[in-house]
């Protein structure tokens, strides 16, 4: 049928064209200065429709596809001189944030005027307005970039309070998520591994603010050790060119109203369609593993983030697999772990898929999370900000023995079997039952090595000596061979698109598996409020939740937090 209409549609769609660009070259642009706001969770696809977005947080605002989509527009666009970029508070995370810093900055390279516009700027914010030539702030704003560090909690002496004693048990030295239960203080192994992260970070941002803002390393470091900073000491250490209102900077580009406001991003991307990939239309499935990764079904959670389950995700990837109209998958990465079983099974479905995959790493994918992108024949690609690695496995259970005594609760175990309460949280492991644990966490560990051996083309002592629990940024992985390739998830489709042979720009439409299309947004929450505990008990308790269905886990040790 589409074949049979295509005589009367072409027709159709040359005169638009035709008309847009008579319209294009008699009118031009009202402005030659494009405006985008940034600011949210910048999730890789854009917001709902807006009848959709009163009932759903789960996409926010401009998508990072969009951003990355309207920058390279303007980059090669004649017609636009200046692009003013205003950054608000962003929730997106570095590996993120560095993928729109350097769409900024590729069309600063093409000698356009790009000018940041921040009120209060964090380190995400501040890594995206580095990609622009010229970063202004408000008098009473502030630069409150001081560093990136790892805060570490440790939970076994309110656990002991309580009467709760954590019997958990990881294979690997790094491995050190059983430590936020049962260790009083940090070991040195998780101390080693930490502080390698943190000041791996803290490099790439001292680089990265030496070469965009052409100062040396030295100053940099001296900038952030002083910080947070006003807008007079970040003028003055040449962090921030400038200190004005944004009606100062609107009236500096000269696009203040009613005499020529800017382009917003829509009225851009309509505009400028004449840049927009021509040709055939090539179908790409975007798989996408959020959150952490757990057997069964999917779950929405909290702001938009939900659990990645491995049966949904299986009916994903089969239907995806069987659509000839999809000729290459992007998976997209952006979690923890979680299930060591669901990760593996979902390995397996994806091992299955007899096209194309590339691996885009977001924010996170470590442990569960590096196991289902560690796929025999597909490219990996991690910005330099990607947490990334921590191949080992934890299991275990809290024994509430003591607690339950405390609180007046008798819990009698009436069991035919020697070992018939194994799983019961009234009792911890007998001496018996330890080694056993152990050998089956070492067997695991050995499956985990044997997958990402397979994976990455390496022998298992190779991987061994990168695994052990140890968690390596997005450099430090492109440097030991844990992935391939620098770069967010627009060169992820540039990659695709060398794979299947298709020209550099070639037009690439991103569809989803039924399970996806499926999901409805509506959903009722209901949510602890912030107050009642600190996020740095809530988290580990979060963690918690993972213990009660799994037996093993392969899951993230610890939360990053960004300064």
């Amino acid at each position: 049928m589409r074949f049979l209409l295509l005589p009367l549609v072409l027709p159709l769609r040359l005169l638009a064209w035709v008309f847009a660009r008579l319209r294009l070259v008699l009118w031009g642009y009202p402005s030659p200065v494009l405006e985008l706001s940034i600011r949210g969770r910048l999730p890789d696809r854009g917001a709902r429709p807006s009848w959709l977005r009163f009932f759903s947080r789960e996409r926010e605002g401009i998508g990072l596809l969009d951003v990355v989509r309207v920058l390279d527009r303007a980059a090669r666009d004649p017609r636009i001189d200046a692009v003013l970029v205003r950054i608000g508070p962003l929730h997106s995370g570095l590996a993120r944030a560095e993928e729109v810093h350097e769409a900024l900055a590729k069309v600063r390279a093409s000698e356009k005027r790009v000018v940041a516009y921040l009120e209060e700027a964090g380190l995400a914010e501040y890594l995206v307005a580095l990609g622009a030539g010229r970063i202004v702030l408000p008098p009473s704003g502030s630069l409150n970039v001081v560093g990136v560090s790892s805060e570490v909690v440790l939970l076994k002496g309110l656990l002991d309070r309580v009467g709760v004693r954590a019997w958990l048990r990881a294979q690997g030295k790094y491995k050190s998520a059983r430590e936020t239960f049962a260790e009083d203080e940090m070991t040195a192994a998780n101390r080693e591994m930490t502080e390698s992260l943190v000041h791996d970070l803290h490099d790439q941002l001292v680089q990265k603010i030496a070469e965009s803002r052409s100062i040396t390393a030295t100053s940099a470091r001296e900038a952030l050790d002083t910080g947070p900073l006003l807008p007079g000491a970040a003028v003055k250490w040449g962090l921030v060119d400038a200190i004005a209102y944004e009606d100062e900077v609107r009236e500096e580009l000269d696009v203040l109203p009613p005499r020529r406001p800017p382009l917003s991003v829509d009225a851009y991307l309509k505009r400028s369609a004449h840049l927009a990939p021509r040709g055939r239309v090539t179908q790409v499935a975007l798989l996408e593993v959020t959150g952490h990764i757990k057997s069964g079904a999917s779950v929405p959670g909290r702001d938009g983030t939900r659990a990645t389950g491995s049966r949904d995700f299986a009916r994903e990837v089969q239907a995806i697999a069987k659509d000839p109209r999809v000729e290459a998958v992007v998976l997209r990465v952006d979690s923890p772990g979680g299930s060591a079983l669901a990760s593996d099974v979902m390995w397996r479905e994806l091992t299955r898929v007899k096209k194309p995959v590339v691996v885009s790493m977001a924010n996170v994918a470590a442990s569960g999370g590096y196991f289902v992108s560690g796929l025999p024949g597909a490219t990996i690609l991690a910005s330099g900000a990607t947490i990334t690695g921590s191949i080992g496995v934890l299991a275990g259970k809290m024994d509430l023995g003591a607690l339950y005594q405390r609180l007046g609760v008798q819990k009698v175990i009436v069991g035919a079997g020697k070992r018939a309460g194994y799983f019961s949280e009234a009792r911890g492991f007998t001496d018996g039952e330890v080694p056993d644990l152990e050998a089956d966490l070492e067997h695991h560990y050995g499956h985990f090595l044997a997958r990402m051996a397979e994976g990455r083309g390496k022998s298992r002592e190779a991987i061994h000596e990168l695994a052990q629990g140890r968690v390596w940024t997005g450099r430090q992985a492109l440097e030991n061979g844990l992935c391939d390739e620098h770069g967010g998830l627009a060169a992820a489709l540039s990659r695709v698109r060398a794979v299947l042979g298709l020209p550099e720009r070639a037009a690439l439409a991103l569809v989803s598996g039924p399970t996806e299309r499926r999901r409805f947004p509506l959903r009722l929450e209901w949510t602890v409020p912030e107050a009642v505990l600190p996020d740095g008990l809530l988290s580990p308790l979060r963690l918690a939740e993972h213990f009660r269905n799994e037996r093993w886990l392969a899951l993230l040790p610890f939360d990053l937090r960004l300064r």
